[in-house]
Parts: C-alpha cells; sequence; structure tokens
C-alpha cells in the first residue's frame, strides 16, 4: 500500500495521496546520555561483583540456635528491636486513641 515516500490515502477527490514520511521525534531533553545507558543495560558486564550465595547459605544454614532472621548479625539483631518497638508503641498509641475516642465528650 505505501512505498518508499509513506503512507497512501484517498482524498477528496477520490485520487490517491502519497504523505512524505515522518522525521524522526527530537531527542528527549532530558534523556540520559548514550554512554550511561550502555552502562546500565543489562548486556553490561557485572565489575566488582562476586557470586557470595554459597557463604549466604552456609550462615543462615548453620544450626547455631539463632532464629533465621537474627542469624545475620549485630545489624539484624538491631533492626528486629527496632522493628518490634515500633509495632508496641503504635499498638499502644492505637489502643489509647480508641480509649479517647470511647470516651463520653463534655457539652
Amino acid at each position: 500500500m505505501g512505498g518508499a515516500w509513506g503512507v497512501r490515502y484517498g482524498g477528496s477527490d477520490g485520487g490517491a495521496r502519497t504523505l512524505p514520511p515522518t522525521p524522526p521525534p527530537p531527542p528527549h531533553p532530558k534523556a540520559p546520555p548514550p554512554r550511561l545507558l550502555r552502562s546500565l543495560s543489562p548486556a553490561a558486564p557485572p565489575r566488582h561483583l562476586h557470586n557470595r550465595v554459597r557463604e549466604h547459605q552456609k550462615l543462615f544454614q548453620e544450626d547455631n540456635g539463632l532464629p533465621v532472621y537474627l542469624k545475620g548479625g549485630a545489624m539484624d539483631s538491631a533492626l528486629f528491636r527496632l522493628t518490634s518497638l515500633i509495632c508496641t508503641g503504635g499498638t499502644c498509641y492505637s489502643l489509647w486513641c480508641l480509649g479517647q475516642a470511647s470516651r463520653a465528650k463534655k457539652p
């Protein structure tokens, strides 16, 4: 239907007209440079990465009596305590708010 020049369509006079091809759009002004895109592409080889799955398997499968969420060391322990503190505080605050809402307001 179309040729080297673009799309053919029927005009108001019944004849076929040919439109010239549309030019490609200009690059987006905030588009990253092509060099950055190449470095972020999945085909880019990893630079300083090595497979540490075996190390993590040994760490987490070791039978040392700790639960799995604490086997990561001091950071896991600190995050667990912080999470527990936030959850306990939120529960206490929500119960306090329910208690305040259940009281009768003075007119």
